[in-house]
């Protein structure tokens, strides 16, 4: 909590400077009139603000994010197959960054599960009630236990979700994501299933058509984490 405090100070002072760069110069902010001949430019001084206040900003949303609640984090974690999250509630959110060559298991429900910015991270989960996430990683491997609604996967490399019997309802949202590949329990087994990544797109006369082209499965599945 010191640490957003002092985000919210950061951001105080910032909105000050604005104020004061506008009263002084009794232009709206970020017009410094005629520059070149031409008007409405923006100086170079106020430039640089935006861009601080940007930065500010997208930290700010994150930590508010990752904070706003009963979080549980794991950051970091390098070689560990033994990452457990044992005690659970339904408001807590689970919150994974920049691990690797590691695994953890979630037991019982909970709100949300984050993964951003991992690599060759395993995770075996019984139950989520609002959604998974997989952001800004590569070779992820996730097992549901028991039931997820929405599992969504952002600029990531390589992920393969193998779903129980309870979560075959589960949409898969994606995208700018490649090699991506569900795995669907069938007598006993799995059955891999990818995800479409290329699409086809025709004029039919009135309209645009998008349909997924054809991908190759594959018939050996990797094993599943449990």
């Amino acid at each position: 909590m010191a640490e957003m405090q002092g985000l919210m100070e950061r951001l105080e002072r910032a909105v000050g400077r604005l104020e004061l760069l506008s009263a002084g110069s009794h232009r709206p902010p970020g017009d410094c009139g005629e520059i070149n001949g031409v008007n409405g430019g923006v100086a170079p001084s106020v430039e640089a603000f935006d861009k601080l206040m940007n930065s500010m900003v997208a930290e700010f949303l994150k930590k508010s994010r990752i904070l706003a609640g009963d979080v549980e984090t794991h950051e970091y974690q390098e070689d560990r197959n033994d990452l457990v999250i044992s005690e659970t509630a339904l408001r807590q959110v689970a919150y994974i960054f920049k691990c690797g060559k590691s695994t953890l298991q979630i037991k019982g429900k909970i709100n949300s599960i984050i993964i951003d910015n991992c690599k060759k991270f395993g995770l075996v989960f019984d139950n989520v009630v609002g959604i998974v996430e997989v952001i800004n990683s590569k070779d992820i491997q996730m097992q549901v236990m028991g039931k997820v609604p929405t599992i969504s996967i952002n600029k990531t490399e390589g992920c393969h979700i193998y779903l129980s019997e309870d979560a075959l309802d589960c949409e898969i949202v994606s995208a700018k994501s490649s090699e991506m590949n569900i795995l669907i329990p069938q007598d006993g087994d799995y059955r891999e299933f990818p995800v479409p990544e290329q699409f086809k797109t025709a004029w039919d006369g009135a309209k645009l058509i998008t349909e997924p082209t054809e991908i190759m499965v594959s018939e050996r599945p990797p094993k599943p984490l449990t």
